[in-house]
């Protein structure tokens, strides 16, 4: 089995009751799905998120976050980024673990994102559904629980895109240090010779592995940062795109992990010409990690650790080249935050600009 840094054990449309056109059913299931969670009561009250309108372990079965974990929805002092509001998430690295279900994952979109062929389940449960969509983004404001701490305490945490059961389909990693918070992200990279589905042991041998890429340093401890990840799934191996930003500014183009669950045998592909086993994960909600050994590792970092909040994800359908806009095409698909094109001309502009 490979080992990585990253310990890679992995872990409506509704019928119409009117007569209505085909193309307007076609448009209405382009539309974006989202969420949009800052926190605040009376929607959130004080305590643990577990159970708290939809947050929770894996579902299905329904596990609980582990109770060990140190996390709580809290009310914000003197000093908290005003945006904020009066509550937020704290979450510290107090107890870590090195299991999956348990940890903190966000409610779950109607409509899961991903590659046509990508598995939503493990063959006996099924985790995401919807109608699937090809872009998925996510992002939100993070700021030290302890601005003013001197002692390196090793505080961090990592957040990921996922179906609701820790197969990750990328990776952020966020650590507080006394001179500053810094920003990883994680790919997974298949160098040549690539994987393929006669050959899949290809694309996981010893040229090929996870990234662990500092992509922000030395961010001040008491200020608002924000963080958003936006991935385009694309059909096949090698082609996924993932952009990674940091208060707003581009800060590193890669891609997915796609790779690792097409080629690699302890993610439950890499078999040999079985096209059904060999094929990426879809994405539904994310995932908030304190990965580590078993325990409480990190005493100094209890009630500490970080505030996160103004918290909002979507899957969606875009168009990625102007031709897709052509022949009404345009009529199918819809921007990043799910508003739709008034004509093809919106489309192909959005397509330029991103606007």
């Amino acid at each position: 089995m490979k080992v990585s840094f990253l310990n890679r054990k992995l872990a409506r449309f509704g019928a119409f009751a009117a007569v209505i056109s085909l193309a307007f059913v076609f448009v209405a299931l382009s539309y974006a799905d989202s969420k949009s969670i800052n926190f605040e009561a009376p929607t959130y009250t004080a305590g643990s998120i577990n159970g708290q309108n939809g947050w929770g372990g894996q579902n299905p079965p329904g596990i609980p976050i582990n109770p060990a974990i140190d996390q709580a929805i809290v009310t914000n002092g003197v000093g908290v980024p005003a945006s904020f509001g009066a509550q937020s998430w704290r979450l510290s690295n107090f107890y870590t673990t090195g299991s999956f279900g348990d940890m903190p994952f966000s409610p779950s979109l109607a409509n899961e994102a991903g590659e046509t062929a990508a598995q939503n389940g493990n063959g006996v449960l099924t985790f995401s559904g919807g109608s699937r969509k090809s872009h998925f983004e996510v992002q939100f404001d993070f700021t030290s629980a302890d601005p003013t701490g001197v002692t390196d305490n090793d505080s961090y945490f990592s957040t990921s895109p996922d179906r609701g059961d820790g197969a990750r389909m990328s990776y952020i990693r966020i650590e507080d240090r006394p001179n500053g918070m810094d920003v990883f992200f994680s790919d997974y990279v298949d160098a040549a010779p690539y994987g393929s589905l006669a050959n899949p042991a290809a694309g996981c041998g010893f040229e090929d592995d996870f990234t662990d890429i500092r992509v922000a340093s030395g961010l001040s401890r008491n200020t608002k940062h924000t963080v958003k990840l936006a991935i385009d799934f694309v059909d096949g191996p090698r082609n996924d795109v993932v952009k990674a930003y940091v208060d707003g500014s581009l800060v590193y183009t890669g891609t997915t992990w796609e790779d690792y669950f097409r080629w690699c045998t302890e993610s439950g592909g890499g078999i040999p010409n079985d096209a059904a086993a060999d094929q990426s994960r879809t994405v539904d909600s994310e995932l908030f990690r304190v990965g580590g050994a078993d325990g409480f590792n990190h005493p100094a970092n209890f009630q500490k650790g970080f505030l996160i909040d103004n918290l909002s994800y979507a899957s969606s359908r875009i168009p990625t080249n102007k031709d897709q806009c052509k022949n009404n095409g345009w009529e199918s698909y819809t921007r990043a935050d799910g508003s739709t094109f008034k004509n093809q001309g919106g489309c192909v502009s959005y397509t330029n600009t991103g606007k």
